[in-house]
């Protein structure tokens, strides 16, 4: 027992024996004593948690923490260490989402279509892909890989035909939220066109691609007008003459045909399938025979030129037309007021312009011809001709149903005797 425990005891003796109370009420210095131990005890037991709360996590720590592996032992303390594989390099894309699904990289709802609008310079100054021409053009009508420069493209500078952009427009025909091209292409020299209408758009390179032939002069279609959009399909003016090579304006039939995209070619989609019979194209047919010419007086041989006209249909001729050539020194001797002649150095011409003629009437012309003796002397025979068709002076004429034009001239004698 220490001095101060036995001091303590000591005076705790003395004071029972003197009969003073036993329990003391505390004063200012038990008080403080009191304070004192409770501090003491508070401070103790804080730095005690403290230091488990400093101690625990690097006792975690050591506890998982994995074990440092030791070095090859083929590598030396100059070798740099092998690196280690980054998380994009390892097949681990970096900007996952925390809940493991793959960052999102495009979907067919958000893809954007390639921009098929061309202009028509661009069109004009480009290289595009074109399918062989139909006979009659293949050989001088470029196809395949073919360049264009300001709107044209032919196969040398000596070719006799050549290529040009017609219209252009621009119309969604695949239905992906943008305009693809529609551009007619014109193959066409002195006396030959054809016409055909492509349609063209952009890969995901930006570069020209031909998605198809749209439609072309083919089959009842002699000649392509204009053409324009309509929705989601392409509009082609189709004709069924070729007007302006021996066919009079004003001949052709026009119609609006409209073709559309169906995922692998164009097909058509709208506007009459066919032409009706055209009013203005109709039969006609010229007859005749050979012409004896006779002694009319001393100096003359005379006789007559009798041609049978018909219109064998299917419309009325409104302006039948009768051509008929003499060679010289033939004549007709008293010229028809309906008659017009022309006098050229080998023979004389003379252009009749009839009266309509209905479907399947005919009508007989008489023409007096005469010569000189002195220049179709007794003996003499040349040929003449005659031929009938739809139209008016010089101009040329309406055509016919196909297969019927071997009629329309005839051909005879004059025979003088």
């Amino acid at each position: 027992m220490s001095e101060f425990d036995a001091r303590r005891l000591d005076d705790a003796f003395a004071t029972f024996r003197s009969g003073e109370p036993l329990v003391a009420a505390p004063g200012v210095s038990a008080a403080q004593a009191v304070h004192r131990r409770r501090r003491t005890t508070r401070i103790v037991v804080a730095g005690v948690a403290a230091a488990v709360l400093v101690a625990t996590p690097v006792l975690a720590a050591q506890r998982h923490a994995d074990p440092v592996p030791p070095p090859p032992a083929t590598q030396s303390p100059d070798t740099p260490p092998t690196p280690v594989p980054s998380p994009s390099a390892s097949g681990v894309n970096p900007s996952a989402s925390a809940t493991g699904s793959p960052q999102a990289t495009g979907s067919p709802t958000g893809t954007t279509a390639p921009d098929g609008q061309i202009s028509k310079q661009v069109l004009g100054n480009a290289t595009l892909r074109l399918p062989g021409w139909p006979e009659g053009f293949a050989g001088e009508c470029p196809s395949g890989r073919v360049r264009f420069a300001d709107g044209k493209a032919q196969l040398s500078v000596g070719s006799e035909l050549s290529i040009r952009i017609g219209d252009v427009v621009h119309v969604d025909v695949d239905d992906d939220g943008a305009k693809e091209t529609a551009a007619s292409l014109v193959c066409s020299g002195v006396e030959m066109t054809h016409v055909r209408v492509f349609a063209f758009d952009r890969d995901g390179t930006g570069s020209i691609v031909t998605m198809g032939l749209v439609t072309e002069m083919k089959g009842d279609i002699a000649f392509i007008g204009a053409i324009r959009p309509q929705g989601r399909a392409v509009q082609v003016e189709v004709l069924d003459y070729l007007e302006g090579e021996g066919v009079a304006g004003g001949t052709a039939q026009h119609q609006w045909r409209s073709w559309s995209w169906n995922g692998k070619r164009f097909t058509q989609t709208g506007g009459p399938a066919s032409f009706p019979p055209n009013p203005r194209v109709t039969d006609l047919s010229v007859s005749g025979g050979d012409v004896q010419l006779t002694p009319a007086d001393a100096g003359q041989s005379a006789g007559t030129l009798t041609l049978v006209v018909r219109n064998k249909g299917p419309q009325r001729a409104e302006q039948p037309r009768l051509l008929v050539r003499l060679p010289k020194p033939f004549v007709v001797s008293s010229v028809p007021s309906y008659c017009t002649p022309f006098v050229s150095r080998a023979e004389t011409s003379y252009t009749c312009q009839l009266s309509p003629l209905s479907a399947g009437a005919e009508r007989t012309i008489r023409l007096p011809v005469s010569a000189p003796r002195s220049s179709a002397p007794a003996g003499t025979s040349v040929e003449y001709s005659a031929e009938f068709d739809w139209g008016v002076g010089d101009t040329p004429g309406f055509p016919e149903p196909a297969g019927t034009k071997a009629d329309n001239r005839a051909r005879g004698n004059l025979v003088v005797g």
